[in-house]
């Protein structure tokens, strides 16, 4: 890391040989572990340490980083995953934790993980990141190239996603990242949802079913009843899992309804399903 060199920070690592190993998407456990790296080094002290370990602990793999930096009170700690948060330091020329650590928890969470901190004031703080370990690498299947994300062969395509919560919209961002040809409009509410819809037909809509003013299914309702929407395939991606509410959504014309924490592979695999048979807007 340049800024950990420059600064004199040393970096120094512990990997268990039997933690070495983990199920989630590749690209997201890099993106996680690239944030957690760069904010030891950006809250470190110059010529501080930066500690990496890796353990098996039930199954799981634990990845710790830790570093020897400013550290946090119990109250900063509370308010350590939400976004933009200056951590009460507005004062100072740190930087606040952006959203890149909310979006490393909620990635973590849909690989089926946690991403937990400790901390001390003025000693430094640790990050855990926690995912399902591979056991046994020999009994892994021999087709498990189907369940990575891969790449798309379809061209230039709109999704349209109608979700309120800030974090969830990133997340999805990052998820569709793996999808450069994939362009995302967003909707916060489902009135202005279904006039932007209306004003710029995507190929595919991801739904949320609690927004601020009207239900995702209500919105389902409005999108199947106008000719001009009604073919658009409506994935539902929320944590309702009810089977009433399931169900109820099928029948209204959702083309599938994604319980979340939704995993990268299975969102990106319902994607790519529907995109595919849509014709190419640009070659």
């Amino acid at each position: 890391d340049g800024e950990a060199r420059k600064r004199g920070i040393l970096i120094s690592d512990d990997l268990a040989r039997d933690a070495l190993l983990v199920q989630g998407d590749a690209t997201r456990v890099k993106q996680i572990l690239t944030n957690l790296m760069s904010n030891a080094a950006k809250y470190n002290t110059d010529n501080g340490r930066i500690h990496i370990a890796s353990r098996l602990a039930d199954e799981r793999v634990e990845i710790a980083v830790t570093d020897t930096g400013l550290g946090m009170t119990p109250a900063q700690l509370s308010e350590l995953f939400q976004p933009f948060n200056r951590l009460g330091r507005e004062r100072s020329a740190q930087e606040g934790t952006g959203i890149g650590l909310v979006i490393s928890q909620r990635l973590a969470e849909l690989m089926g993980g946690t991403l937990r901190a400790r901390s001390v004031a003025g000693e430094g703080s640790s990050f855990i990141l926690s995912l399902p370990a591979v056991i046994d690498p020999d009994t892994v299947r021999s087709d498990l190239d189907e369940l990575t994300t891969g790449r798309a062969e379809y061209h230039q395509r709109v999704v349209h996603y109608v979700e309120d919560n800030e974090t969830n919209v990133e997340v999805m961002r990052g998820v569709l990242g793996q999808r450069p040809q994939v362009l995302m409009d967003v909707s916060v509410t489902g009135l202005d949802g279904l006039a932007a819809i209306r004003a710029r037909r995507p190929d595919v809509i991801l739904l949320d079913m609690h927004l601020p003013d009207i239900s995702g299914m209500e919105l389902l309702r409005h999108l199947k009843s106008d000719r001009s929407t009604s073919v658009i395939p409506v994935v539902i991606v929320s944590a309702d899992a009810l089977l009433s509410q399931i169900d109820e959504a099928i029948e209204a014309g959702a083309h599938r309804y994604l319980t979340k924490p939704v995993s990268v592979n299975e969102l990106l695999a319902v994607l790519d399903e529907v995109l595919d048979k849509v014709d190419t807007r640009f070659s």
